[in-house]
């Protein structure tokens, strides 16, 4: 089974990605699309299609059951090895359901209460060691904040010791953003090493750790959940934060809004969210029977699904013809940035939490903060995945 011939091929830099984005949607409600390496796909990008697909049981996430296709791709494929994985984002029906009951217990509101605290204190921390506010020097937000803000609560959601922590965000920052010359086979065994000697008897009570020892699990799973964890986390609030920035600083008027207290910190999150969202395309899903969509599209059975989740916040359908336009007042933008139905993300609230402190944070410390360049260039990392600056300088 093949999908029909691609009218879109997405490019390893990741330029013009909300104009593909635009072309998608208003082109049908699937759209055939080549994902690198001659690896075909239905690209769904309207919030409507989006929603009915992630709560409708004939859709897969299991490639090795659910995609025919999955044994010609290449090994070389940038995704190859995160399909192949038997995470609980691969997983399919009550697999699925027992992987991430398994660590369900670490994402509740309790465990999300308590990380708060720990969260505020490193902040804080952090900032201290940034810069002078008014001093003219430049930094990089994306590297020098937002990622280590989030590698950090990687840690606290984990229960990492003190003693290992510095380890484990050099270890993260290795597998999450790797250097260009790195071998991807060698990451991946040292990060999946280093996660396996992390879990022993001793973490926090509500800590991932700890939810994962005392469940079911195999050994594997459970290197496996962590991860994944990392590898979904910790992009996603580098990304949030780091667009949540450049959105403000480009807007002057809206960071006046917020910093003067006319709009929430949270808002902001939500409109970033919606109109630039950090998973633009979450690879892939699988049709287990024929699915007919209307507008003479029908996804056949076996054949692969990419989830513009980004691009359904910013569906005119929904959210008007203004709906490219980021405005964090509008205080009703819809979006599926966190995915919808039985695979939406585990760590939402943490991920809101994370982004709300790191941004009011900020710019309470630094209230002059600027651009150190008039724009910055788009980059998706590490393909068509994670959309985020590649680089955010700033002047304090």
């Amino acid at each position: 089974m093949s999908v029909d011939p691609p009218i879109v091929r997405f490019d390893r830099p990741g330029h013009r990605l909300h104009e593909i984005n635009a072309r998608l949607q208003a082109a049908g409600p699937a759209v055939p699309v080549d994902l690198l390496d001659g690896v075909k796909a239905w690209s769904v990008t309207r919030y409507d299609v989006l929603r009915s697909l992630t709560e409708d049981e004939r859709v897969s996430r299991d490639a090795q059951r659910h995609w025919p296709a999955f044994s010609s791709v290449p090994a070389t494929w940038p995704l190859h090895q995160f399909l192949v994985s038997p995470t609980v984002l691969n997983a399919y029906g009550a697999d699925h359901t027992r992987l991430r009951t398994a660590m369900r217990g670490a994402f509740s509101p309790a465990h999300v209460r308590e990380l708060e605290s720990t969260l505020r204190d490193r902040v804080t921390a952090l900032l201290d060691t940034l810069g002078t506010p008014g001093s003219g020097e430049v930094v990089d937000v994306r590297a020098d904040y937002a990622h280590v803000v989030a590698a950090g609560t990687i840690c606290d959601l984990f229960g990492v010791p003190p003693g290992m922590r510095e380890e484990t965000r050099a270890v993260v920052r290795a597998f999450t953003e790797p250097s260009p010359d790195a071998d991807p086979a060698a990451v991946a065994h040292r990060t999946l090493t280093f996660l396996g000697s992390l879990l022993r008897p001793g973490s926090p009570d509500l800590s991932l750790i700890s939810t994962l020892l005392s469940s079911d699990l195999t050994d594997e799973e459970r290197v496996l959940a962590l991860a994944v964890t990392v590898a979904g986390g910790v992009p996603s609030s580098t990304c949030l934060i780091t667009n949540a920035v450049h959105a403000l600083l480009t807007r002057p008027e809206q960071l006046s809004s917020v910093t003067g207290g006319h709009t929430s910190w949270a808002a902001v999150v939500e409109e970033t969210l919606r109109a630039d969202a950090p998973v633009q395309h979450m690879p892939l899903r699988y049709a287990v029977a024929d699915i007919d969509l209307g507008e003479g599209v029908v996804i056949k059975q076996g054949e692969a699904i990419i989830m513009g989740f980004g691009a359904g916040g910013r569906d005119p359908r929904v959210n008007g013809p203004a709906a490219a336009d980021f405005d964090a007042g509008r205080g009703d933008g819809t979006h599926v940035a966190f995915g919808h139905g039985v695979h939406r993300c585990i760590a939402e609230p943490l991920g809101r939490l994370q982004a709300v402190t790191a941004l009011s944070a900020l710019f309470g410390r630094f209230p002059r903060l600027a651009l150190a360049t008039p724009s910055a260039e788009l980059a998706l990392l590490p393909t068509f995945v994670f959309h985020s600056k590649a680089s955010l300088p700033v002047v304090l």
